[in-house]
């Protein structure tokens, strides 16, 4: 009887199942994680107009964007708008009733000319009083 050396087709074909459905588990979850870095980024980029809105917000200013770059901050309510690479992000706030109050950011986006899921959100976006 001879002694069998190496793999047989089926032992190997099973190894290539395996790592088939192992990557098909894993490329969504990579390609979610890189969004998700992309779009932090994105907010990042507007880290200081976010602490400006609130020191207007706190200081009883009407519009909120005073002394911000019209680019950024878009509108009086303290929209503000950041990008990077393809992610593009919008973070609108909800003020609270006092001053003193959490300023909740909303955020909604795109990357690559696609809309943004829950799932690629950071977690900056608090997107949970809006029933997100």
């Amino acid at each position: 009887m001879k002694k069998q050396q190496g793999f047989t087709l089926i032992e190997l074909m099973i190894v290539v199942a395996i790592i088939a459905i192992l990557a098909a588990i894993a490329l969504p979850a990579y390609r979610d994680y890189t969004i998700k870095a992309k779009v932090t980024n994105a907010i990042g980029s507007v880290a200081g107009e976010k602490i400006k809105v609130g020191e207007n917000f706190g200081a009883g200013e009407t519009n909120l964007c005073t002394g911000m770059l019209t680019t950024i901050c878009t509108d009086a309510s303290g929209t503000l708008e950041g990008s990077y690479q393809t992610a593009a992000i919008t973070l609108e706030p909800q003020l609270p009733a006092n001053p003193g109050g959490r300023i909740i950011w909303h955020c909604s986006g795109t990357f690559g000319g696609t809309a943004l899921t829950n799932t690629q959100k950071p977690a900056a976006c608090d997107n949970t009083a809006a029933g997100e």
